[in-house]
């Protein structure tokens, strides 16, 4: 087997690791944009709380600061969280720059996001912010483990979408 160094870790690893590794990347990265588009919603495509609580573990933190809200423990809190339409009647996720790093079974992962939104409480604002999230491979394949999105800005929106 032919190995070649990693240069940013380092280590030598054969091109079937290597092959591994890429394709665990895209599957994280498949994974995070299947997240994105289940959370965009619209009158005409309310959240469907039962597949984003399947994307995520059993004992999955899901965590949004800085709201004030405690986080949900658990992919049952995020799915009746998301079956939740009047929280977010419409919110639109735009997604980049992910920064994956796969240890084996496990990864983190790092991405910038700006989100329009309508939330019941505030209205309609847009907000940018970074989302910080855990993942592991479970035998349905990768998971969320961790959801950790950190609020930058957020600045109204005058009439709404």
């Amino acid at each position: 087997m032919r190995k070649s160094k990693i240069e940013d870790k380092g280590v030598e690893m054969t091109i079937e690791e290597r092959l591994r590794r890429l394709e665990d990347i895209q599957d994280i990265i498949r994974l995070k944009t299947r997240y994105t588009e289940l959370a965009d919603s619209s009158s005409e495509k309310p959240h469907t709380g039962e597949e984003i609580g399947g994307l995520f573990t059993e004992d999955a933190i899901f965590h949004i600061v800085p709201t004030g809200a405690p986080p949900l423990i658990g992919s049952a809190a995020v799915t009746e969280r998301f079956n939740d339409a009047t929280l977010y009647p419409y919110s639109y996720h735009l997604l980049g720059n992910p920064h994956i790093e796969v240890d084996g079974d496990s990864a983190k992962g790092r991405w910038h996001v700006t989100v329009a939104l309508n939330r019941r409480d505030m209205g309609a604002m847009w907000t940018t912010a970074f989302y910080e999230d855990e993942f592991v491979r479970t035998p349905s394949g990768w998971r969320i483990k961790s959801l950790r999105c950190t609020a930058s800005a957020f600045a109204p929106f005058g009439q709404g979408w």
